[in-house]
């Protein structure tokens, strides 16, 4: 999956509707019906089903493959917003009332605040976009030391309501728990258009599915100097393994995957950002990178926040420690950056 170098994006979440925009910024956006939508007076009677079949169009997925129903029953879509202005990113289902997703999903960055829960609708159990089903949120907690300008710790919990698990519908997604070397394959999941700078007429009807490659360290450390491999709070992945191939807007906060040898699907990471060298806002060219949140890293403190144990796996003794609970009560309230698609600064 991949993503384009649009630079009308300037939320660093998700694939954003703004409509109250006007016509022409909304066209710069792909969100001209919702725009309209709102000049009528109709939107606030819109169903969130049909608001997020609107908000789809802004994706833009390129190179994937279509996941078959049943394969990708632990990932959701978040549609995020009220009134005028809705988004979208992803999420993984650990629990059958814990969502995790990115930090910066869930953060209003204008207001140095975390979104209210009454602003998350979950959609759940079917791969295909015609016929979701949703739940709203209950609460939503972001990581105590995230950092909107770094992007550290970009994690957050969703709480909702008990969903119905059932095998190959609805399915929690255990951990990663073992060591991540380097060129380690990661799947990478999304719902978008199927062809660079496309259009709703190029939107597929379902989950799409790709890989990356983790990043040798010294590589990753043009992008950030503080990285040390993929067993620390995140995971880079180099987009030179697989040219063109990343992930997109209206991503964010979706899981990736790496498939033990046991065949058994973990979660590895959260979609977090992407850049190059030169700290431009990258779509899978080469000299780019993509960066994850580490989930199993993160383990301790989503237990401690959800009130649950998480699965892990494979190893019955983890290769690698998680971090301890943060005790840092709250974000710290930083001065909003400015931010291009999805690299803030």
């Amino acid at each position: 999956m991949k993503r384009t170098n649009s630079v009308n994006i300037v939320i660093a979440c998700c694939s954003w509707l703004a409509a109250t925009a006007s016509a022409a910024a909304a066209a710069s956006l792909g969100s001209v019906s919702l725009a309209s939508a709102a000049a009528s007076g109709s939107i606030r009677g819109m169903d969130p089903t049909e608001i997020l079949q609107q908000t789809l169009n802004n994706i833009r997925v390129t190179n994937g493959t279509k996941v078959p129903q049943g394969s990708g029953s632990s990932f959701v879509q978040l549609l995020i917003g009220s009134n005028n202005r809705f988004g979208l990113c992803g999420g993984t289902i650990v629990d059958s009332k814990t969502i995790v997703t990115a930090g910066h999903c869930v953060y209003d960055r204008q207001k140095n605040v975390v979104k209210p829960a009454s602003e998350f609708y979950v959609f759940y159990g079917n791969v295909e976009n015609m016929s979701p089903t949703y739940v709203k949120a209950k609460k939503v907690t972001i990581h105590p030391k995230y950092d909107q300008r770094q992007m550290f710790n970009d994690i957050a919990i969703i709480e909702v309501p008990a969903l119905p698990l059932a095998n190959g519908k609805v399915e929690t997604m255990p951990l990663y728990n073992g060591a991540i070397g380097t060129r380690v394959p990661m799947g990478i999941y999304g719902w978008g258009t199927i062809r660079s700078h496309g259009t709703a007429n190029d939107s597929p009807s379902s989950l799409l599915t790709q890989t990356v490659y983790t990043s040798i360290p010294e590589d990753c450390q043009v992008i950030e100097p503080s990285y040390n491999g993929a067993n620390g709070p995140q995971i880079c992945a180099n987009n030179h393994y697989n040219i063109g191939v990343d992930v997109c807007q209206g991503d964010s906060g979706t899981g990736t995957t790496i498939v033990a040898e046991n065949g058994k699907q973990y979660l590895a990471g959260l979609v977090s950002y992407g850049t190059n060298k030169l700290g431009e806002a990258t779509c899978g060219e080469d000299g780019s990178f993509g960066i994850y949140s580490n989930v199993f890293y993160h383990q301790k403190w989503i237990e401690f926040v959800a009130g649950i144990n998480v699965a892990s796996g494979p190893f019955s003794e983890p290769q690698v420690s998680p971090a301890l609970v943060p005790t840092t009560p709250t974000v710290t309230p930083t001065k909003p950056p400015t931010c291009i698609f999805f690299l803030c600064f």
